[in-house]
């Protein structure tokens, strides 16, 4: 009791100022037990050990924020204390309360007596006047007068008695006495708390976080963002402070005691698992193998084993009693793994790790070979596997490569075997270095007969040459070889080692330890079991090779390319990642960080960056052109654009995840696997590669209305504005149709005639029906038939080797717009199952152009999509339009075959609307070929003609009257007239 005289006596008048000068004098006085230098007992606080700690977070002392966020923690009950309450004194006098003395109570549900606010853990209490104080009102008084005209427009004095009132703020409160504000001149009452408040802690806005280094963090306040799932990412605790840091980009929240106290990035805890583990901070789930139960974020992990345990499952009890059992139980990880006394093998693993007994189906760390007893020893932590056979290699061995002096056992070599040609596949071999001659370590276990006799092979003996030599191969493998062939001396011919002489096969072993599972051994099975979803583990291919290994007890299951080939457990792949990658061998749901996509089992991580990857994935390029975009666009590991649709499959693209983005074009984004699709990318990477820099422009300006184009550089070209009525003798050189109403460019010297939208087609482009860029030819008259809409033409193409657009199908770019579906672009996307009809033939076409929306189903193939809007025809004095179908009850007749047409497809109109015309009638199949040019068919010659004429020829191969607007007319003849291609290609 000694401490209360350090307070007022009874009879001192309490005064808001000699309040807070008590309490500044009184709580330095701590009232705690010092246990060591690492924590404290505060018995008043808390019953457990604390231990130092600061954090941003409210205390669960006094339920507020301090500036200063040191204080003490208790890690089980996860309860935190600001020191300055930790070190409160038991009994305190206040001059709040001056006839008795208050004592530090945590029980009850009250209400301070002094500001009116809820008390949440810590209070000074006097039970005989039912009085309590808050800490925060014990330490931080509220100031003797306020002058806030939000709240009142005179000064508020504090009460200096506890009354009885009804607070004017209109609070709804029920209370009893307390020290309110006062207007005296008002005479009116207030709540403390109704007025004043605590000054604001000052958070910073933005932080950097070890745990995301991407971007920093924003302070947030009030509700959480619509995407976020309310919990924080490392711990999992639900966010209700109203106060954490968020980043948007990438969905990635913290609440305030993680900020300033994250977990351990990694850690060594004896009592939950024998080897280091380290931190996931990320969203995915797993499977807890302490407790057995189900996670969804930031688990530690063992990448050595595989292992992985909740946060709070870190300090599980090893040995314990429980009320259900008579004897003591122990936690165990996994039942039936034992040990095994292990050797050293200093010469095969120079780190002098204890290797253990093992066998194992891979090719051996020391010989880079198989062998058909898989006994071996394994270091687990460098994932390195020696044969048994290999293991006790002699130091010296006697061997005929070089019968003058023996072979020591080295550590480094030269690249290529002496014996065999083939290159080393270890670090260790034998050597003389005397004659300069290595030889592998199978070689020297298993040399290639210095004679084979292999029918199969060849019909003579072949002899193992002893020189090294440059070689084609004979056995017809394709390749070119350095090294020691065999060779046949009778026919002078080279063959590989390797393609004429093997190894005994080796038979697969009925068990075999993996490092991938080091917890039951994998036995060979042939039949997937019923249970098992018949996929590899490791590499999720499907199990289709009748023989695998299984784990039934762990449904663990490896094919055989990764029993004897598993991917390495850790990488440095740069192109990947900037940091080390680790493989988790293990069935989880995650979203790959290069791609977008989701995946479900074993993919490489970083620890350091919450980085996830497909192992498919980690070889996709950084830099490349696609045929969806002029630009390069490289690949990033956030795309960062909030509702952007990629630039080839028109889906929504996840804005948190990696993709290919244009530097050039900020909204213009691309999924990794579209962008690297074969119909997309052309498979070269451009990192490193100066961009092109070739001038693709066709023309030069020469005025306002002059150009010289590249296709006509010996004349200067006049813009004509308004064009000509439809004349088809008037036709342009690129495009082939008429100079219709159009405006065009004319040659000043010559008949050459181009659009002036054709004008401008650039010399070169890339175009979504090719991975390659695509170049205008505008010097070659031959007919070629355009890849995208089978249309024959000899006008001006684009083409990069077999591939040959013309250039209407050329100019189609995304988003297309048609005037047939004016309300939605339209856009090249493969078809996903069923090739689609096309709405204007209503025929089925693989490269159509479809519109996107939902429900929509509106597809048009290239050949529709680029028919003429408007079209001379001599069936009608005016121009014909196109119609895009309509719904009819009655019969439609074509004015020009005089067949039935189905007016549902596209068609040709009048003027009126009171005639229908097939498009092909209108059209013909010559439309795209030059009036007046000379096209090749096998042996014959033809010349293509307007079918003008005032009385049609009949078709020599048909006999039906000519229809079609351009006809075909055998060259020396004078009436052997072909009305189509497809007539003229009938006739021979």
């Amino acid at each position: 009791m000694g401490l209360i005289n350090q307070w007022f006596p009874l009879d001192t008048l309490a005064t808001p100022e000699r309040i807070r000068m008590a309490c500044f004098d009184e709580f330095t006085s701590p009232f705690y037990t010092t246990m060591d230098s690492e924590g404290v007992l505060m018995p008043l606080v808390h019953e457990h050990l604390m231990m130092p700690w600061n954090d941003l977070r409210k205390g669960d002392c006094c339920g507020l924020s301090k500036a200063v966020s040191v204080g003490y923690y208790c890690k089980s009950c996860d309860f935190f204390a600001h020191k300055k309450c930790g070190e409160s004194s038991e009994y305190i006098q206040h001059p709040s309360h001056p006839d008795h003395t208050l004592q530090l109570r945590s029980d009850g549900c009250n209400t301070c007596s002094l500001c009116g606010r809820f008390i949440v853990d810590l209070f000074y209490r006097c039970d005989l006047c039912d009085f309590d104080v808050d800490l925060y009102c014990a330490k931080y008084p509220p100031p003797e007068v306020i002058d806030i005209p939000e709240t009142h427009h005179h000064k508020l004095n504090l009460h200096k008695e506890l009354i009885e009132f009804n607070c004017d703020a209109k609070c709804g409160k029920i209370t009893g006495a307390e020290f309110p504000y006062v207007c005296y001149e008002c005479q009116l009452p207030f709540h403390v708390d109704c007025v004043w408040r605590p000054s604001e802690l000052k958070h910073p806005s933005e932080v950097n976080h070890s745990y995301h280094s991407l971007h920093p963090l924003k302070l947030h306040k009030g509700q959480l963002p619509d995407n976020c799932d309310g919990k924080c990412r490392l711990c999992a605790r639900k966010i209700d402070d109203r106060l954490f840091y968020h980043c948007s980009p990438c969905n990635f929240t913290l609440d305030l005691r993680c900020v300033l106290n994250p977990p351990q990035q990694s850690l060594l805890n004896l009592k939950a698992h024998d080897h280091q583990l380290t931190l996931l901070p990320r969203l995915f789930s797993f499977t807890c193998n302490a407790c057995g139960l189900n996670g969804d974020r930031s688990p530690y992990t063992c990448v050595q084993c595989d292992f992985m345990i909740h946060q709070d499952c870190l300090d599980l009890p090893r040995v314990i009693n429980i009320n259900h059992h008579d004897h003591r139980v122990s936690r165990t990880s996994v039942p039936g793994v034992g040990n095994s006394k292990g050797v050293l093998l200093p010469w095969f693993h120079n780190k002098k790790h204890i290797m253990m007994p093992w066998n194992d189906m891979r090719k051996g760390d020391c010989c880079g070979s198989l062998e058909s007893v898989t006994d071996g020893f394994y270091c687990k932590s460098c994932d390195f596997f020696v044969h048994k056979i290999c293991a006790m290699s002699s130091k010296f061995i006697e061997h005929p490569s070089d019968p003058n002096h023996p072979l020591e056992l080295q550590h480094y070599g030269r690249h290529a075997c002496d014996s065999c040609g083939r290159s080393k596949k270890a670090d260790v071999c034998y050597a003389c270095y005397d004659c300069y001659i290595e030889v592998d370590l199978y070689c020297a276990k298993y040399p290639p007969p210095e004679v084979i006799d292999i029918v199969e092979t060849h019909h003579h003996k072949l002899t193992l040459l002893k020189e090294q030599i440059e070689f084609d191969c004979d056995a017809k493998c394709g390749e070119t070889g350095v090294g020691f062939p065999y060779k046949c001396p009778e026919c002078d011919l080279f063959f590989h080692v390797d393609c004429v002489w093997h190894p005994p096969e080796v038979n697969h072993p009925l068990e075999v330890n993996h490092s991938y599972h080091p917890w039951h051994p994998l036995k060979l099975t042939s039949q997937p079991p019923n249970y098992s979803d018949g996929t590899c583990r490791v590499c999720a291919r499907k199990i289709d090779d009748r023989l695998f290994y299984h784990c039934s007890l762990c449904n663990f299951t490896l094919d055989l390319r990764c029993v004897l080939n598993p991917p390495p457990p850790s990488l440095l792949n740069l192109k990947a990642h900037d940091h080390q990658l680790t493989l988790l061998p293990r069935l989880r749901s995650f979203t790959c960080n290069a791609c977008g996509l989701s995946g479900d089992r074993s993919p490489y991580i970083c620890i350091q960056c919450d980085f996830m990857i497909h192992q498919d994935c980690l070889d996709l390029p950084r830099l490349i052109n696609i045929n969806r975009h002029d630009h390069r666009i490289s690949r990033t590991s956030v795309l960062g654009v909030v509702n952007s649709v990629c630039g080839v499959c028109r889906k929504k693209v996840d804005w948190t995840c990696g993709g290919f983005s244009c530097q050039r074009c900020p909204d213009y984004v691309v999924h990794s696997k579209c962008a690297t699709r074969e119909d997309v990318w052309n498979g070269k990477e451009l990192e490193g590669v100066p961009e092109e820099t070739e001038d693709i422009e066709p023309y030069v300006v020469i005025d306002d209305n002059t150009i010289q184009h590249f296709s006509h550089k010996e004349h200067y070209l006049r813009l004509h504005v308004n064009g000509v009525l439809c004349d088809d003798n008037k036709r342009c050189m690129a495009c082939t149709h008429p100079i219709c109403l159009q405006s065009f460019y004319g040659c000043m010297d010559c008949d050459f005639i181009l659009h002036q939208n054709c004008a401008g087609f650039l010399r070169m482009k890339w175009h979504v029906l090719h991975n390659e860029r695509l170049t205008l030819v505008t010097n070659e008259t031959k007919v070629f038939c355009c890849d995208a809409c089978a249309r024959w033409s000899n006008g001006f193409r684009y083409q990069h080797g077999y591939k040959s657009l013309d250039v209407r199908c050329a100019s189609i770019s995304e988003p297309f717009i048609h005037p047939s579906h004016p309300d939605h672009p339209l856009y090249h996307i493969l078809p996903d199952g069923d090739i689609k009809s096309c709405n204007g033939c209503n025929k089925s076409c693989y490269y159509v152009l479809r519109c996107i929306e939902d429900g929509c189903g509106f597809d048009i193939c290239f050949k529709c999509a680029t028919l003429p809007q408007v079209v001379k025809h001599r069936v009608d004095d005016h121009p014909l339009s196109l119609c895009y179908g309509e719904k009819a009850t009655d019969k439609y007749w074509c004015d020009i075959c005089e067949k039935e047409t189905n007016p549902e497809t596209w068609f040709y109109t009048c003027k009126d609307h009171q005639a229908s015309m097939h498009t092909m009638c209108v059209l013909g199949d010559c439309s795209g070929i030059m009036p007046k040019s000379t096209i090749k068919s096998w042996v014959r010659y033809f010349e293509v003609v307007l079918n003008d004429s005032i009385s049609r020829p009949h078709c020599s191969e048909c006999q039906l009257h000519c229809i079609f607007p351009i006809i075909l007319k055998t060259v020396g003849t004078s009436d052997e007239y072909f009305c189509s291609l497809e007539c003229m290609l009938e006739s021979g």
